[in-house]
């Protein structure tokens, strides 16, 4: 990303594209007191910069069926770059990870991943988690119920 100035109005109108990214110009220039070609030119300005990363659509979950998030916790049994490098290429890769973190404390890596069914998770778990020889333990927790999903960052 290149260097970047954010002033007042670039802060206020992306907390807005984080809460709804589909939101036309005409209805940020109501929150920001900028006229909306000015605020699509400024919106332009944060893709191409690599301000904005992404665009994604977060799907209905009545839409995604039943299935069973994990949180992995993960403890490496070694840190040689090579092996842990193909080790986070791998979890990184896969269409469930849905979150990848390098973290501190007693674990290494934690990992949001999402299943369709219990058999899913333990072929990934067998194929990817327990048998790669970075790995020296793993524990997995199953989400009973979400209280809150975002990845918006307060500006």
């Amino acid at each position: 990303m290149a260097d970047f100035e954010l002033d007042r109005l670039d802060l206020q109108i992306l907390a807005a594209l984080q809460e709804n990214n589909q939101a036309s110009a005409q209805d940020l220039a109501e929150r920001v007191p900028l006229s909306p070609s000015a605020i699509l030119r400024r919106i332009r300005g944060y893709r191409a910069s690599g301000v904005i990363s992404a665009d994604v659509s977060i799907l209905a979950p009545n839409l995604t069926g039943e299935r069973i998030r994990v949180l992995l916790m993960i403890q490496l049994e070694t840190h040689a770059p090579p092996t842990v490098t193909d080790f986070r290429s791998q979890l990184v890769g896969s269409p469930n990870v849905q979150v990848c973190l390098e973290v501190s404390g007693v674990y290494d890596i934690a990992c949001l991943g999402v299943f369709r069914s219990m058999d899913e998770f333990n072929a990934f778990a067998d194929a990817t988690v327990a048998s790669h020889p970075a790995v020296r333990r793993y524990e997995a927790s199953f989400v009973k119920r979400g209280a809150k999903m975002s990845l918006a960052v307060p500006l």
